[in-house]
């Protein structure tokens, strides 16, 4: 009797935070990569038995495209919400985006998941590869209206399309992720923002 209701007890599905642990597999991918996180570091750093990993998310790649979605949503979203405050100049807000990429920022210890991600796993025509295409676009077209704003106001050279400039930041802001993993790098990274600033409105000083 005693042996069917441990049986019995075993049986039952196993019920966790949801959540949590979606939380706990964003950060354990953040901080290894997808190749670094095994399955093993992924069930220990998500608290949850590979079994019921396997019926909530499916497989790892699965997993992994679970924990894109939620950064994007809880990381870079909030970060671009920021850029849309028309309370402060095109320049204060470009210029306070590539600092808090420079300096690591409240929720950027490790760097960009998805800058991580498009340097480690092929994903040409995946949907992780679509996914961070997304992310991207979303990305660039809100730093290009910060732009647009900035070539009205005068702020930022009007010689070259709004998207390009726009495509200048994105470009440089990875770059400055990459600096930051390096060993050493982080006090020669601040530098880096003025330069990129200076090139943003170069021609606008220049009239």
């Amino acid at each position: 009797m005693e042996t069917a209701m441990r049986m019995g007890a075993d049986m039952r599905p196993k019920t966790f935070d949801q959540t949590r642990a979606l939380e706990a597999a964003m950060i354990q991918f953040w901080e290894s990569g997808f190749e670094g996180s095994s399955m093993q570091n992924l069930v220990d750093r998500m608290g949850i038995s590979r079994q019921s990993l396997y019926d909530t998310y499916g497989n790892k790649r699965e997993l992994f495209e679970a924990a894109l979605k939620k950064y994007r949503d809880e990381v870079i979203e909030p970060k671009l919400k920021e850029l849309s405050d028309d309370s402060l100049s095109a320049t204060h807000l470009i210029r306070r985006h590539l600092e808090s990429i420079a300096d690591g920022g409240d929720r950027m210890p490790i760097g960009c998941l998805v800058v991580r991600t498009a340097t480690e796993i092929s994903v040409q025509d995946s949907d992780i590869g679509r996914m961070l295409e997304d992310c991207v676009k979303l990305t660039r077209d809100t730093i290009q209206r910060v732009i647009e704003r900035g070539q009205k106001s005068g702020e930022f050279d009007t010689s070259r399309p709004a998207g390009e400039l726009a495509a200048v930041v994105i470009a440089s802001g990875m770059g400055l992720q990459v600096m930051r993993r390096l060993p050493n790098q982080g006090r020669d990274i601040r530098p880096s923002v003025d330069a990129i600033m200076t090139g943003l409105r170069a021609s606008a000083t220049e009239h």
